[in-house]
């Protein structure tokens, strides 16, 4: 079995193609692109073609996701807008979680799933359509609660003031990670 690999200008594998030298030989050029042949399994996830020696070589452990390979040093480089992409990533989930886990009214805890926090805003708007109304929760843990109105109002301004820290505390780290230069800021930001 041969394996033709075709490469670009940079050495990065854009395409393999394995089976009789003749036909891999035609589909290599077919292709249009610079090729070599080799004996060698490849695939190109984990090879590059160095293009000065015309050999193929398998890349260096990738020290993370926020480093892309540079061809010509050899080497992994830190891509910081994409490790400053992947650290927002990583807070956003961490916001989300927090956002849509739970929240505390006096001494009830309350879910706040997208779903609880519809159920939430709809006893409140009852609240604030009948006054004199009471309801009975479940809370976080299963039990339930009779509330009043005047309870689900200040419910209801608990659950915004906990979905509003949420979103502060990630602008905050937003402006830190937009802010960092090196992969140890950006790993020190964490929710």
């Amino acid at each position: 079995m041969t394996t033709a690999v075709m490469y670009n200008d940079a050495g990065l594998i854009t395409a393999v193609r394995t089976g009789s030298t003749n036909g891999v030989k035609v589909d290599a050029e077919a292709s249009g692109q610079s090729y070599l042949l080799t004996d060698e399994s490849v695939d190109l996830n984990s090879f590059y073609v160095n293009v000065s020696t015309k050999t193929v070589v398998r890349y260096p452990e990738q020290p993370s996701d926020a480093y892309v390979f540079d061809f010509v040093s050899e080497a992994w480089a830190l891509d910081i807008t994409l490790a400053r992409s992947l650290a927002w990533a990583r807070v956003k989930q961490s916001r989300s979680q927090e956002e849509f886990g739970r929240f505390q009214w006096g001494d009830y805890v309350f879910q706040c799933d997208e779903v609880s926090q519809r159920r939430i805003q709809g006893a409140v708007q009852l609240a604030a359509i009948q006054s004199s109304m009471t309801l009975e929760w479940t809370l976080e843990d299963n039990s339930t609660q009779l509330f009043t109105a005047t309870d689900y109002i200040q419910i209801g301004q608990s659950l915004a003031v906990h979905v509003s820290q949420c979103h502060e505390r990630g602008r905050m780290l937003r402006q830190q990670i937009n802010e960092s230069t090196t992969e140890a800021e950006l790993e020190a930001i964490v929710w």
